[in-house]
């Protein structure tokens, strides 16, 4: 990756603090009635709990948040699709289409994730695929993509069919993904919005399935889901002074209120921080033959951790025992590997944050010469 081979070492660790934050209390995890539920970080995926967060289940109509993030990758939302019979006749909840009705791909999107309708995902996968079985053998290679190996999906919309589970640990996966999407996050946070029907131009509203939307103010996603086989779940999401927490909740008795302990919980008892600053030297390279004798090297982007407690973070540093001038800014030159409990490690690319020329060949003879003469 970098031309040489470097051994990853322990820069520093410690206990993580960040301007005048101090070391957070920490309290038992609500008890929730879900048969499996994760509450996740949305920036560091830092897991804060989980129970039985890594078991199958069946996800119900939380599979459109899949459906969603595929659609709105492809784009053109502006497009209008044509009501086949096929996603007409689709059977549970239902946005209430019918054959040969038109709606702009942005329509169905509000279909499918606000009224969480069936046949508004089938209309949306045979528009972006062709065909269903086209358009679930995308989902599933996304599943792959995003690391949601413990996921398998055979249509578009959850309801119940042999072979078509996930875990919640999966679910926060998709959902941190799909929330990076200003238009998925955007329609999975709001309450009601109007649909219009091509051909006649009627007009009408859909409202949210998500209450936690009118009963948690700090609530602002995602999707609801249930099914018999899945009972009633929910993947929930709410943002505090610019902090993202993500829950998922399934086969609960009490889905919204399950959601809504974890959420609290989570921002009471944990936070998230920069570890590593972008820009900021953290550590000197030496440089043969340059001008200066070292060159600061940092990230480019900031590396974030999620912690509670008295939790410990490392700092693991990948980075070469010199480098020869000319050296240019921003060269990678080996990375930075943050790790902590309860998360992925995080890395960035070592870079150097400054430019080193090289001494002119006189000016090093004559550095030679007043090393011979002066002894220094």
């Amino acid at each position: 990756m970098f031309g040489f081979r470097l051994p990853l070492t322990l820069l520093t660790s410690g206990i993580l603090s960040v301007g005048s934050l101090h070391p957070m209390t920490t309290s038992p995890p609500p008890h929730v009635s879900a048969h499996a539920a994760i509450l996740v970080d949305a920036r560091t995926g830092a897991i804060l709990y989980e129970k039985n967060g890594f078991t199958q289940k069946d996800p119900a109509s939380i599979t459109k948040m899949m459906t969603a993030l595929l659609v709105i990758e492809q784009g053109h939302l502006d497009r209008i699709v044509t009501v086949s019979p096929k996603a007409a006749s689709t059977i549970g909840s239902s946005m209430h289409i019918r054959a040969r009705q038109r709606y702009t791909v942005m329509d169905l999107l509000r279909g499918l994730l606000l009224r969480s309708g069936n046949d508004a995902a089938v209309a949306l996968a045979e528009a972006d695929a062709g065909s269903v079985a086209r358009f679930v053998a995308e989902m599933n290679i996304k599943a792959q993509q995003v690391g949601a190996f413990n996921t398998s999906f055979e249509n578009p919309n959850g309801l119940t069919a042999p072979g078509h589970y996930s875990s919640a640990y999966d679910l926060s996966l998709i959902a941190r993904k799909a929330l990076d999407l200003p238009t998925f996050r955007k329609l999975v946070g709001t309450k009601e919005d109007i649909v219009i029907e091509q051909r006649s131009r009627h007009q009408r509203t859909v409202s949210n399935t998500n209450q936690l939307l009118y009963s948690f103010p700090a609530a602002d996603g995602i999707k609801t889901g249930t099914t018999n086989a899945a009972g009633k779940c929910l993947a929930a999401s709410a943002t505090v002074n610019g902090r993202q927490l993500i829950a998922i909740v399934l086969h609960s008795s009490a889905r919204f209120y399950d959601a809504t302990r974890l959420l609290r919980w989570g921002f009471q008892h944990s936070t998230t921080a920069i570890a590593v600053h972008p820009r900021s030297a953290i550590t000197m390279v030496p440089v043969l033959h340059g001008h200066t004798a070292l060159v600061a090297a940092g990230v480019r982007h900031p590396i974030w951790i999620t912690y509670s407690g008295n939790d410990r973070f490392h700092i693991h540093l990948a980075s070469p025992s010199y480098l020869t001038a000319p050296v240019k800014a921003n060269r990678v030159i080996g990375r930075v590997v943050v790790t902590a409990s309860d998360q992925a490690p995080e890395t960035e690319p070592l870079i150097t944050l400054q430019t080193v020329s090289k001494k002119l060949l006189a000016h090093r003879w004559w550095q030679r010469f007043r090393h011979l003469i002066h002894g220094n």
